[in-house]
């Protein structure tokens, strides 16, 4: 599309040479692939179905799988063979198995692209209504191409609006050049922001060692964030809209909490987790204020959405996370040891297996649990064997626990990653 792009006249060349109408479907690779899966799953389908009803006995879920993957795959064949896009001089239609959409040229507001975890999708927007969405598994030609850019660009339109309010604000500068430089270096910080954060989370994931430098680091970030978008006066934001020119550090403020969480469930037995998330919840609290008090935007639409959604997933996981990992970094006291018995052991599936041991009951833990313990514990300890629950008053009353060996050669050998 870049050669489209390029020029106007050649856009106009390109469509007043074209015929119409045009139609577009997809690419012979892509219905050959549909094809494949349809008719595997419909195959599915019969052998699963047709085993139902020979062997009644066989599970009747058996005949419900087998009639979905059927109706799916008779779906994905149908819907591939009708599927189109029709291109006129004036209008653009897309059909599908039950729908057809079409708009004039007239009606058409402009053009967008929308971002997926893949290639973007492009969209139109209409003056009025819905918009419509241009799969991109068709087979694109230079009219098509042609056609489309000739729409106005709104992401650029945004973009543009968005730079030129910027350089006419003297919050950021005594003329245009110098605001727009300094968004250029707010683009930097913001960059520098991104890398460290990944690094510092990414250094939490893998090898948190030194164990309490990996906290401390995890917990000082968010408040760096703050202070960075503080300083910024609103040039550097946490929740910058799709078009925005000014840059979003918001990954600042919400992974380290998230990997604090995950270390907290990975590295630690806690035994009253209900009061450590009531008082994580509270431990929360002040960053959120912090955030909503430099991150007030008057241009933000339903900005009661922003303080709840944030809530949700850095409050508790941050305020929660560091009390409870400072709740036991921090804990210094004498534990209680309880003899008991492992029942079992397993490490489970998943994309991270943890190695588990089953407790026979223990002190508090009246009905046995299992606990996480280290691959080399889990390696060195056998079925029945007597192992030791280490019961930990913790530093803030978050009591927790950790399982060793109980003879003496072996008392200081502890099961958890701490």
């Amino acid at each position: 599309m870049d050669q489209v792009s390029s020029g106007t006249g050649y856009r106009e060349s390109v469509l007043a040479s074209a015929s119409y109408p045009r139609t577009y479907r997809y690419s012979p690779a892509l219905r050959a692939f549909i094809y494949v899966i349809a008719v595997a799953m419909m195959g599915g389908g019969v052998w699963a179905t047709s085993l139902q009803i020979r062997q009644p006995s066989s599970p009747t879920i058996l005949l419900w799988v087998g009639l979905a993957a059927f109706c799916l795959g008779l779906f994905m064949a149908s819907s591939c063979a009708v599927s189109c896009l029709t291109l006129r001089a004036d209008a653009i239609e897309v059909r599908g198995l039950f729908s057809t959409r079409r708009l004039r040229r007239d009606e058409i507001l402009g053009r967008r692209l929308l971002p997926t975890r893949g290639k973007p999708i492009q969209v139109l927007v209409p003056r009025s209504g819905r918009q419509l969405r241009l799969d991109s598994g068709y087979k694109r030609d230079s009219v098509l191409e042609a056609w489309i850019a000739a729409l106005p660009d709104i992401d650029l339109q945004e973009r543009e609006a968005s730079e030129a309010k910027l350089a006419a604000d003297r919050t950021y500068g005594a003329n245009p050049k110098e605001r727009l430089d300094r968004l250029a270096k707010a683009r930097q910080i913001a960059k520098v922001a991104h890398g460290v954060t990944l690094a510092a989370s990414g250094w939490a994931y893998i090898y948190p060692r030194p164990y309490p430098l990996v906290i401390a680091t995890l917990a000082l970030l968010p408040w760096c964030a703050v202070a960075i978008v503080a300083w910024s006066r609103g040039l550097i934001h946490f929740d910058t809209s799709r078009n925005d020119v000014r840059p979003n550090i918001a990954i600042m403020l919400l992974l380290p909490g998230m990997v604090l969480g995950m270390r907290t469930l990975f590295d630690i037995n806690l035994l009253d987790v209900k009061p450590a998330l009531e008082l994580g919840f509270l431990a929360g609290l002040p960053l959120l204020a912090a955030v909503l008090m430099v991150n007030n935007r008057n241009d933000q639409p339903r900005a009661w959405a922003w303080p709840l959604l944030f809530l949700a997933l850095v409050a508790l996981p941050y305020g929660g996370g560091l009390l409870s990992l400072s709740d036991v970094v921090f804990d210094h006291q004498v534990p209680q040891v309880f003899p008991t018995q492992g029942l079992s052991k397993y490490i489970s599936s998943g994309k991270h297996p943890q190695p588990y041991l089953v407790l026979a009951p223990w002190g508090p833990e009246t009905s046995g649990d299992k606990v996480a313990v280290s691959r080399a514990y889990y390696a060195q300890t056998s079925l029945h064997a007597s192992v030791c629950a280490v019961l930990h008053p913790g530093r803030f009353s978050l009591r927790w626990y950790a399982v060793r060996d109980c003879e003496p050669t072996t008392a200081g050998v502890d099961a958890t990653t701490l």
